[in-house]
């Protein structure tokens, strides 16, 4: 699960990254919007959002209809139509079965949800997930909104796999900083080429 602490901090690109790395390594992975309020990915791969996730958490049987092959190993399923009540479609037996399938068929299943200041829909799909990437980005989200995300992330148990640290300028960062050498981001062909991991003690 990808998410942030905050709006427009790029957990999508984030995600969407992170899935074309996975597959560039030979894995099968599944990219889910699951941020049924303000959904992004199909603005990222140009699709169609009249299914999505909504729908398939609703009837299974549309699944087909809303999954989506972008590459190679990588397929997509938008969020779809915004239901009224997303949080009670994410916490559902509907959804956790659904999971439950997908991790039965891909290597990795990556899920972009909402932030998790405001809505508990992070909190709710973090249940199911395996472990939790937490995208920050400076100049977005302010001390006190980033410091709650992380009290969260500790207080609830969830396994969190690490920080991405979104929009830093690596020209201005020690190569020792980062998992990548300054060469191979600037040389990068992922869809956002300012996104960095980077060594956290969390």
């Amino acid at each position: 699960m990808v998410t942030s602490s905050v709006s427009k901090e790029g957990r999508s690109e984030v995600a969407a990254n992170l899935a074309i790395a996975m597959t560039q390594v030979g894995h099968r992975v599944l990219l889910v919007d699951a941020d049924m309020r303000h959904p992004v990915q199909h603005h990222i791969w140009n699709l169609t959002n009249a299914v999505g996730l909504s729908h398939v958490i609703v009837s299974p049987d549309t699944l087909d209809v809303a999954l989506q092959e972008v590459m190679p190993n990588l397929h997509v399923i938008p969020a779809g139509v915004v239901p009224p009540n997303p949080l009670a479609l994410l916490d559902s037996k509907s959804m956790a079965a659904l999971v439950a399938s997908f991790a039965r068929k891909y290597d990795f299943v990556i899920f972009d949800t909402p932030p998790l200041g405001g809505v508990p829909d992070a909190a709710v799909l973090g249940n199911l997930a395996d472990g939790i990437l937490w995208v920050v980005r400076p100049g977005v989200v302010d001390f006190a909104s980033a410091n709650a995300a992380r009290e969260f992330l500790k207080q609830s148990g969830h396994n969190v796999l690490g920080m991405v640290t979104n929009g830093v300028n690596v020209k201005h960062e020690p190569d020792s900083y980062f998992y990548y050498t300054k060469e191979a981001v600037e040389s990068s062909s992922s869809i956002s080429q300012n996104s960095v991991v980077v060594r956290q003690k969390w």
